[in-house]
């Protein structure tokens, strides 16, 4: 029998410090010192330091406060906010041209997943001055996944990020942002697609009736799917027993359209109208 603890040891900083002689001529009063050696960083914060603070700032985004005090209660690593703005201007300048790289790479592939979410922006204050909430945009390729941080959760900041020639397939949600993809690139994340679907099903009457309608035509597709991923049909054969069911999806969610409902309605039948 085996019982297997984890803890995290003590995390001291690795202080390296380096010692350069200067002396003073003692005929013309010139003083020389030591340079530091080549391979030393001129930066106090070594590359792994960096990293980390580039990742507080990032794929964990942090506050320059709460980066301050982490760094300092967790790794004893005293440092100020003007220094983590200068790492972080460090960090940006050195994956510049290899960010354009990644971009110009995923635009060109032909499938992108696309996805926004919250996150928070960066000032000395730990916030935006303006009071605006900050937006991470992620895009994900089979080789390239490119998360980008911006003020905007707009159709431009969309096209930003897939460029405005994007010629693939882009899996995204519903979000009113991606509208402007034609209809034959865009595919919906089936993902959010069950959920809505779920969410009407959940709700009384005759949305339950229709959400399990419509889960049941999803079950339905995704078996034909896994058929197709196991080698046992064709794409054709996938093709023919997809469509059927597509326009049976297609006819329920217009028959729930025509029911209709008032204006004003904020029941949950309208909200199930509102999605179909």
């Amino acid at each position: 029998m085996r019982h297997q603890g984890f803890e995290i040891p003590p995390i001291p900083p690795l202080v390296i410090e380096h010692r350069l002689h200067r002396l003073v001529c003692p005929c013309c009063s010139t003083s020389t010192c030591a340079s530091l050696p080549a391979e030393v960083e001129p930066s106090r914060y070594g590359p792994r330091l960096s990293a980390l603070v580039g990742l507080l700032g990032s794929a964990f985004p942090r506050s320059f406060s709460k980066t301050q005090a982490l760094l300092d209660q967790l790794l004893g690593v005293e440092i100020s906010r003007g220094a983590i703005a200068a790492i972080r201007q460090r960090l940006s300048a050195a994956l510049e041209q290899p960010m354009h790289q990644a971009i110009n790479f995923a635009r060109q592939q032909p499938v992108a997943y696309v996805d926004e979410t919250g996150a928070p922006t960066d000032n000395a204050d730990g916030g935006n001055p303006n009071g605006k909430r900050g937006w991470q945009w992620v895009m994900v390729s089979a080789v390239v996944t490119l998360l980008v941080q911006g003020l905007s959760r707009s159709t431009a900041a969309a096209i930003e990020l897939l460029g405005s020639a994007f010629g693939g397939i882009v899996v995204s949600d519903r979000y009113s942002a991606y509208s402007h993809i034609p209809l034959e690139q865009r595919q919906l994340c089936w993902a959010h697609v069950i959920r809505d679907l779920t969410v009407i099903a959940e709700r009384p009457g005759a949305s339950a009736e229709i959400g399990a309608e419509l889960l049941g035509l999803q079950q339905q597709l995704f078996a034909h799917w896994y058929q197709w991923k196991d080698d046992t049909i064709n794409w054709s054969q996938l093709q023919q027993g997809c469509l059927p069911i597509r326009q049976e999806v297609e006819a329920t969610l217009r028959r729930v359209v025509d029911l209709s409902y008032r204006r004003s309605e904020r029941s949950p039948w309208a909200k199930t109208v509102r999605t179909c």
